[in-house]
């Protein structure tokens, strides 16, 4: 029972941790422009399908990490066009139903070029590590599992330093917290949203090709990390960074928990019935609301 318990919150802290990675691009998105990007999942979509094609004709670990760099590249610059054509014209309505409806918009129109281009069939990203495991105390996963774990850490920190430690990354918290104290200190505004557009479009690229890795890759696998998304953020608190680093965590091991010692069929359920929860008994979120990332 205990080493079943271990094996679980494994596999929730791995899929977690990829919950963690395209959250925080949405949440950056969210606290700096106020946007609610419901396409976000698709970006990681695109990310995931970029990685298909490389590996196609460059496998093994070149085409892997080649991959992961080619969908931050791809959904980066896919997140500029969208910020610059798409949102920021709509930044200065009064209400944000046009953003929401765009952005929905957006979402159904990536989904069918996605299904014109690459057709319904599910395909997978191979596997460098060609299927190896490891085990210890009962507790075991594929090696590529516990690359993608370490990757997701590893790029989440990458970015707490460029936010705390650069000049842009301070601009960006910066325009998050006071967008027209900072337009006082000189900051570029519409740089920032393109950068902070760019960023967080790219981490969704990048959450992609882990997401595509550890299931399948097909058209309409950008609804669900969409809104997994959208609860990770609602339960860290809103424009909240921290939060959404661990309400991914939090949420990965109470699906893998839930769907083990309740049933897999409830597994997408518990998000939901999470977020509910934390909307009624604490609306900020469990780390509370912020401007700031």
């Amino acid at each position: 029972m205990e080493s079943l318990f271990l094996q679980q919150t494994l596999n929730g802290l791995i899929i977690g941790s990829i919950y963690s990675l395209i959250a925080i691009g949405l949440t950056m998105i969210f606290g700096v422009m106020k946007i609610s990007n419901f396409a976000h999942g698709d970006f990681a979509m695109v990310g995931a399908y970029t990685a298909v094609f490389l590996m196609a004709w460059l496998p093994g670990w070149m085409g892997w990490v080649g991959s992961v760099i080619a969908a931050a590249a791809v959904v980066g610059i896919l997140g500029i066009v969208t910020e610059r054509l798409i949102f920021r014209p709509l930044l200065g309505r009064w209400t944000d139903i046009d953003i929401i409806m765009v952005s929905i918009g957006l979402f159904i129109l990536l989904e069918n070029l996605a299904q014109l281009f690459f057709g319904a069939t599910p395909q997978m990203i191979s596997d460098p590590f060609r299927g190896a495991t490891l085990g210890v105390g009962g507790v075991s996963t594929s090696m590529l599992r516990l690359f993608c774990l370490g990757f997701s850490c590893t790029a989440i920190a990458a970015l707490q330093i460029f936010l705390n430690r650069s000049k842009l990354g301070i601009a960006i918290r910066a325009t998050s917290q006071n967008r027209f104290a900072a337009q006082l200190m000189g900051v570029d505004i519409n740089l920032i949203y393109t950068l902070t557009f760019w960023v967080g479009a790219a981490l969704a690229g990048v959450g992609g090709v882990l997401y595509g890795t550890t299931f399948a890759v097909h058209p309409l696998m950008g609804a669900m990390p969409t809104l997994k998304a959208f609860v990770v953020t609602i339960l860290g608190g809103m424009g909240n960074l921290r939060g959404a680093i661990f309400g991914g965590f939090i949420l990965g091991v109470a699906e893998s928990l839930g769907g083990n010692y309740l049933a897999m069929e409830y597994q997408h359920a518990i998000g939901f019935f999470i977020i509910i929860s934390v909307l009624l008994l604490r609306p900020r979120g469990l780390f509370g609301t912020r401007e700031g990332t």
